[in-house]
């Protein structure tokens, strides 16, 4: 029986109060209003006008006589004492929430609904998927028969305009489709996927179907929730600005105190937000918070983050509360049908038990070689339902296609030295048993000569039969792909004292082709990304850009949010410091966008193929004006060469499962899939099969230009598709038709056996380990000796230098204190300065806002450009990070810095490193908007400060003319 509310009272004010409230209950059907004396329904405006009498009092309704009771006994304790203004507020509030949660409750009842409706009539798709035990759907069907919902199924409709709240362009026609897509599953009460390829604007989509929503609902809406990766915190709040201004959005990630702040302030009202944008890590730690919050949507940007079930974070977001869940990502399916039940679980947890992972577990294991052809068929039509999927083969996005080419290398002196001595364990060995032969009247470089004299000394050192670091593995396979890299990233493999020099780049053959790509490339005015999946890799990167003298900088998952998002703006500007972006592909660069990039170099493949797609579409993508160009470096006959096969497999996977094809026409998808099934075919492993040929040797690859190299890699290439095309047949109809034809036998082939790497295959002959005594090579290696970013860089007579280059000596050398200024920051004039505690800068107390007595009581003072100087956040508070103002004591943090370019000045500044102060992580140096306003309409004023840089300048000069003498 539903309930019925009474309400009575004296206050006009009150009354106008509930009656706006129950209007919207009234309005939306989920409440009737009846008349107090007749029980018949009136007009809710006429039973909230009604007044108790004291001369009427009904004599034949309890009910009545019982609320007239109460409401006498109230107006009499309003006579004697008069509410108060703040407690007739909290009174109203409560009403206010106790009304709300009817709405939402009405809601709910609404949505869950409408959901049983549309699973009931597309439960064919989720039954193939699910084990025989499962009684969801005849639990289902019993339910709908007894139920009295005369609602109906909502077809999809396709929206022909945008919503009027999103104002900060025009969408796209496939964007509208993706909206149209959105707002059916919306109406239906479902929970879906958004699976467009990276790059196709899935953030603008989504936020266009939160603007749709405010403009269909009427009432009170709950906010919205979008969790994503701390790479795109700050690219959803100014999406947001720019889309949907109307919209308040709110970025909770910070410190634990900060934290702390933003949930006071929202409890007490003093903050209000239509959308929150957290972190999936922040999430973890406020979980309970988010929790006890009542939301509208719950969004995951780069959802396949909850693939892996057993996480932390999956466990914690299964618990989330919502009307509606949805998942943004572009790569859905990456390693196996597991992970896509892990997402699947989040989105439909009524129907994929945690017993019903089994099935997909068991229909496609590459451990064990198994796969279920009808299982994934199942997954792809459920998917093509659930998910909307697009790539930017089948959507006209004006973008240029990108040109992918892998570039086979053959191993440098250094890594075949390395690698040989992993694989047999020998201390002793002879140098031309591991060289490639050279021609008598070939010269060595100096570069090679550097490279052999320093492996001459390693391998006296192993004679000496002193216990090598190098012994101690973890995992085999894990360093030989290491030194497929860098024999650096193995322990004690560098020279010791490390300086650098040309034998960085010698030592591996991938710096020697990245060596010749830019001295190409850069002077042409292009920009380049460079991903490794190993952090030492960007180490040893970083310290061969220093000794190339190239702009660059680096991204992380050890970066902070501010300096991410300084690094990215800074490298999309049209006049940008930086010409090469390093970046980690598992953490570093997830959702950024790097449009000014037109070259990618994969310094190395991840076991996962989606996470290096993830990494080329940060440059290519809406926005992308110019052909990307992307190389993924191999060094041919390795291990990593051999990841190829398995590589291929999941990608093979990814296209059976997801077939993106839903918006193309027949003709266009059969293109389509035809083509990827030849791309995916042709970039198979050459570790095993050498028909091809052995490609450029080490010393044509030292001599040759980048042009030949890159051309030889074509040609591989082309080789590879023409030996296709004649066991398919010579005309390309023919070899369409056949590939088709024999898609299922093609696939059972590609998928049959276990895909394994041999750690001892190298160059297509088993290596025998010459000591047989140990079974297994991995031991007590602990972790990846990785060196710490953080400590790399000392201050040395006040200037920064890498510590690794100058020896082990050089970390223990104490840093002299640094010098102050010798004017006020405020005035530019002398006198009793007041000195900061955490830099040079140095201010009279009156410039500063205090009295001399106040200074001399506090323990320590420091300048105004420790604080923002928009919302007086300190730096901690503001993420770890201010921009300071070069010419004036303005600081601003990320929120309050003035939208537009930055006028860059760097890390450190030339004032500050001859008096001592370096780099100091906390700080970026700018030219704030107001000094550059009085640059311009000051000559006299900008003269002077130059005259001052000069000055610094030319003494930092000085000074480290004298360090090198």
């Amino acid at each position: 029986m539903p309930k019925t509310y009474i309400v009575i009272s004296d206050s006009e004010d009150e009354i106008d109060l509930i009656s706006s409230r129950a209007s919207t209950l009234v309005a939306s059907g989920s409440a009737t209003p009846f008349d107090r004396d007749s029980g018949t329904p009136v007009s809710p405006r006429r039973v909230l006008r009604t007044r108790s009498n004291a001369n009427t009092t009904p004599k034949n309704n309890p009910l009545q006589q019982s609320a007239l009771k109460r409401k006498r006994t109230t107006s009499n304790a309003a006579e004697a004492k008069p509410m108060t203004l703040a407690a007739a507020g909290k009174k109203s509030k409560v009403e206010d929430k106790k009304l709300n949660t009817i709405v939402i409750n009405s809601k709910k009842v609404a949505i869950e609904a409408a959901r049983r409706r549309w699973l009931y009539k597309h439960r064919t798709l989720f039954e193939s998927l699910l084990p025989p035990s499962s009684s969801f759907f005849v639990h289902l069907e019993k339910e709908l028969k007894t139920s009295t919902d005369k609602d109906t199924y909502k077809p999809l409709h396709q929206l022909d305009e945008q919503p009027k709240l999103v104002t900060g362009g025009q969408l796209k026609d496939y964007q509208l489709q993706g909206l149209s897509f959105l707002t059916w599953m919306y109406h239906n009460g479902m929970n879906c996927i958004l699976g467009d390829e990276m790059g196709l604007g899935k953030t603008l989509q989504t936020l266009s179907l939160l603007a749709y929503i405010r403009e269909r609902s009427k009432g009170h809406i709950d906010p919205h929730l979008i969790i994503c990766p701390l790479s795109v915190v700050e690219t959803w709040v100014n999406e947001i600005k720019r889309w949907i201004p109307s919209f308040k959005a709110l970025r909770f990630h910070a410190q634990q105190n900060e934290r702390t702040r933003l949930k006071a302030a929202i409890r007490d009202g003093d903050i209000t937000f239509d959308i929150c944008v957290t972190t999936y890590d922040s999430f973890v730690s406020e979980d309970s918070w988010f929790k006890t919050r009542r939301w509208t949507y719950v969004v995951l940007d780069e959802g396949h983050k909850i693939k892996n079930a057993d996480t932390i974070v999956a466990h914690k977001l299964q618990g989330i509360g919502s009307m509606y869940r949805l998942v943004l990502t572009g790569t859905p399916v990456q390693n196996n049908l597991l992970e896509l039940w892990g997402l699947l679980r989040w989105l439909y947890p009524s129907v994929f038990g945690s017993s019903s992972d089994r099935l997909f577990r068991e229909s496609f294991n590459l451990e064990k070689g198994t796969y279920s052809l009808p299982f994934l068929a199942a997954t792809e039509k459920l998917l093509s339902t659930v998910m909307l999927r697009r790539t930017k083969d089948t959507v006209d996005i004006k973008v240029p296609p990108r040109e992918e080419l892998t570039v086979f290398l053959p191993m440098a002196e250094a890594q075949r030295f390395w690698t040989y001595r992993l694989l047999t364990r020998l201390d002793s060995m002879e140098l031309q048993e591991i060289f490639t032969s050279k021609s008598e009247d070939e010269k060595e470089n100096e570069r090679t000569k550097e490279v052999k004299a320093y492996l001459s000394a390693k391998i006296e050192q192993g004679k000496t039969g002193q216990q090598n670091q190098w012994k101690r593995l973890m995992n085999l396979l894990i360093q030989l792909r290491q030194i497929c890299d860098h024999p650096y990233l193995l322990p004690n493999a560098e020279p010791s004292p490390y300086a650098l020099g040309d034998h960085v780049p010698a030592a591996s053959s991938k710096l020697v082709f990245l060596d010749k790509l830019l001295a190409d490339i850069l002077p042409k005015g292009e920009r380049v990304l460079i991903f490794s999946q190993w952090t030492g890799m960007l180490d040893l990167l970083e310290d061969f850009l220093t000794l190339r003298s190239i702009a660059y900088s680096r991204l992380d998952g050890s970066t902070p949010r501010p300096r991410r998002t300084l690094d990215v703006k800074l490298f999309q500007q049209e006049v940008s410091p930086f010409q090469v972006f390093l970046i980690s592909t598992k953490a570093g660069g997830l959702g950024i966008n790097l449009t000014k990039a037109s070259t990618v170099v994969m310094i190395d493949s991840d076991w996962n193929p989606q996470n290096d797609l993830q990494a080329i579409a940060r440059a290519h993508r809406i926005g992308q004006t110019k052909t990307v160009k992307v190389y993924r470096l191999i060094c041919q006959g390795s291990v990593e060469d051999q990841m190829l096969d398995r590589i291929r497999r999941k990608l093979f996977l990814s296209i059976k499962v997801m077939n993106a094809h839903s918006d193309a026409s027949e003709e266009q998808a059969t293109a389509l899939k035809t083509h990827e099934l030849m791309s995916i075919l042709r970039k198979g492993s050459s570790a095993i099969s050498r028909a091809d040929g052995d490609g450029l040797s080490l010393s044509e690859f030292l001599d040759a230009p980048i042009d030949s190299v890159l051309q030889a890699s074509r040609s591989r290439d082309d080789m590879k598709t023409l030996k296709m095309r004649k066991d398919l047949g010579d005309n390309i109809k023919q070899e369409d038709e056949k590939l088709l034809v024999d898609a299922e036998e093609e696939e059972k082939r590609l998928l049959s056996g276990i895909a394994q790497v041999q750690s001892r295959l190298f160059e297509g002959k088993v290596v025998q380990r010459a000591q047989k005594a140990n079974k297994d090579i991995a031991a007590e290696w602990e972790a990846l000796q990785k060196r710490a970013r953080q400590t790399r860089i000392v201050v040395i007579d006040g200037y920064e230098v890498i510590a690794a280059h100058l020896g082990p000596t050089a970390v223990q050398k104490k840093t002299r204190k640094f010098e102050w200024e010798d004017w006020c920051i405020y005035c530019r004039d002398g006198g009793e300065l007041v000195l900061c505690g955490s830099c040079p800068r140095v201010f009279h107390p009156e410039c500063h806002g205090l009295s001399p007595t106040a200074v001399e009581k506090m323990p320590m003072v420091t300048c105004g450009q420790h604080r923002c100087g928009g919302c007086d956040r300190n730096t901690s508070d503001a993420g770890g990070m201010l921009f300071r103002c070069r010419t004036c004591p303005l600081a601003f943090c990320e929120d309050c810095l003035p939208p537009g370019d930055i006028d860059a000045i760097g890390d450190t500044l030339p004032e500050f490193l001859v008096r001592g102060y370096g780099h100091s992580g906390t700080a970026y140096y700018i030219q704030c908007h107001h000094c550059k306003e009085r640059f311009e309409a000051d000559p006299v004023y900008r003269a002077q400060w130059q005259e001052e840089f000069h000055e610094s300048e030319a003494k930092l000069e000085k000074l480290r003319t004298a360090e090198t003498l």
